[in-house]
């Protein structure tokens, strides 16, 4: 461990883990594509991470731990997050909806739901639909 780990806070190191996993499932079909690897630093820099902090992620992910985030409504964003790379680059691979569905069960999800909210996530995603208005429709549904 670094010794700058050492301070970053308990959020941060959510943070942190939750951008190492939209890594992970970038790469999980062989390759990150410029399209996946575009939108984590977007999705990186609405969670508040610097460049410096996203390229530490991609260039040793094995420096970051796995966190999950307490709240229901901070795991969906991230289920939200995840199928958003699945979709980016026009093709979801069978790595990419397995590694997806294994780290929502890591998140806390029952693994009875998960089929379902991913499906869900995927069709709201395709409609367009804004990230908040994606998020209360899944509080509604799942929580």
């Amino acid at each position: 461990m670094a010794l700058i780990d050492l301070f970053d806070s308990g959020d941060k190191k959510k943070r942190l883990s939750h951008i190492k996993n939209l890594v992970a499932l970038a790469a999980s079909d062989g390759e990150i594509d410029k399209s996946e690897l575009d939108l984590i630093f977007r999705i990186g820099a609405r969670v508040g991470l610097t460049r410096d902090e996203l390229l530490r992620i991609i260039q040793r992910p094995e420096s970051i731990s796995f966190r999950a985030p307490e709240s229901f409504r901070e795991r969906i964003e991230q289920l939200h997050d995840m199928v958003l790379i699945m979709m980016i680059d026009g093709e979801i691979h069978e790595n990419e909806v397995a590694l997806c569905k294994l780290t929502a069960i890591r998140l806390g999800f029952k693994h009875q739901i998960i089929d379902r909210m991913v499906h869900d996530v995927i069709d709201m995603i395709a409609k367009g639909l804004a990230l908040n208005i994606v998020l209360s429709n899944l509080e509604r549904e799942y929580a």
